[in-house]
């Protein structure tokens, strides 16, 4: 495994819900994964944290790893990775999801809070699977673009399921860019559900929320 395939896998790991950081090591010599170490919350058992990890990599690099090589540190769940409190008033919020189909049409609605403040987006598309992760995630996407400064832009770059048995998951890229040409991409990921618009809102929020965007 190269050091950018080390390094994407990385960043997909860490996007996983509950791990705040992710590292992979390596062997030199054969490329393969003798380590992985997270740091993760406290809201997930390690047992779910250590499973989501293997279903990812086996989903993501096609490879079925041994469990044991997963070392798993749980921090109190009150910190998020740039060391911010949760419930700090800078963090964004789901206000509202929702969804609703009208002929070969859908709409996805999300409401997104910051501090007293309020964006609701709306978009229709056809009525497909994949449009409803696309939609739910430029619609997420745009409500936070529109509670930030007017300097940093946020597009979807690319949004996909990906599935293992009979477990489904979608992943997704984002750009962040900032005047002056300055960009950052942040992935993004999670497990479908029951409600599949709330699960790739709160995706997209969690990213946001645990980055920092002083590039």
């Amino acid at each position: 495994m190269v050091e950018k395939n080390v390094e994407e896998l990385e960043k997909v790991l860490t996007s996983l819900d509950g791990i705040e950081k992710a590292k992979v090591i390596v062997d030199e010599d054969t490329g393969e994964m003798k380590e992985i170490h997270v740091l993760s919350s406290v809201d997930k058992s390690s047992k779910q944290i250590v499973r989501d990890i293997e279903t990812a990599i086996l989903t993501i690099v096609g490879e079925r790893i041994d469990r044991r090589i997963i070392s798993v540190a749980q921090m109190s769940g009150k910190y998020l990775k740039n060391g911010e409190k949760n419930g700090n008033g800078d963090n964004f919020r789901i206000e509202s999801v929702g969804f609703s189909e009208d002929g070969i049409e859908i709409e996805v609605n999300v409401g997104i809070t910051k501090g007293s403040a309020i964006k609701e987006i709306s978009k229709r598309g056809g009525k497909s699977f994949k449009n409803v992760l696309k939609l739910s995630a430029e619609s997420a996407i745009e409500a936070i673009e529109g509670l930030m400064t007017s300097e940093v832009r946020l597009t979807l770059d690319e949004i996909r399921e990906v599935s293992t048995g009979e477990k489904r998951f979608f992943l997704g890229v984002m750009t962040v860019l900032k005047v002056g040409g300055m960009s950052k991409e942040l992935v993004f990921a999670g497990a479908i559900g029951f409600n599949p618009v709330k699960n790739v809102a709160e995706a997209v929020v969690d990213k946001v929320n645990s980055t920092s965007l002083d590039f």
